[in-house]
């Protein structure tokens, strides 16, 4: 697993936390945690096999470390996975969308069961009106003009 990957997996995290309404601490360190690990200029895979200590990554405590590790042997994160339980993964893709939030892409799929940028569009084609504030709207719309 590359350090794309794995930051990757710990964006999705901090997203599906904002989704839970989780604190704004907790979901900053998932989001620098990404942002570190993605920018880290050593592997993770090199570092766990040469038994590095991953807490000399910025960000990473022994937590952080720990579900790193996990996730590069077991291949899963366990708190993503308890809330892909709640949350459909598929949500993470409306979270391309520049201008838009978590607060706001959790209406979208409670009010339309909108769970995809397919989805969003096809509702979007059948005319019907999503009931978000109007600049979401806006930058929904000029997402898919592009």
């Amino acid at each position: 697993m590359t350090n794309h990957e794995i930051a990757r997996i710990f964006d999705k995290t901090a997203f599906f936390l904002s989704l839970q309404d989780e604190n704004d601490a907790k979901v900053g360190v998932y989001a620098r945690a990404a942002k570190n690990i993605n920018e880290y200029p050593v592997a993770i895979e090199d570092m766990l096999l040469a038994e590095e200590d991953l807490m000399k990554i910025e960000g990473i405590g022994k937590i952080l470390a720990q579900q790193l590790e996990d996730l590069v042997i077991i291949g899963s994160l366990h708190i993503l996975d308890e809330m892909l339980k709640k949350f459909p993964e598929s949500l993470y893709e409306l979270a391309q969308i520049k201008g838009i939030g978590p607060k706001t892409i959790l209406k979208i799929y409670l009010n339309h069961k909108i769970k995809s940028l397919v989805e969003l569009k096809l509702f979007l084609r059948s005319g019907e009106s999503l009931t978000i504030a109007a600049p979401a709207i806006g930058k929904i719309q000029e997402f898919f003009e592009k």
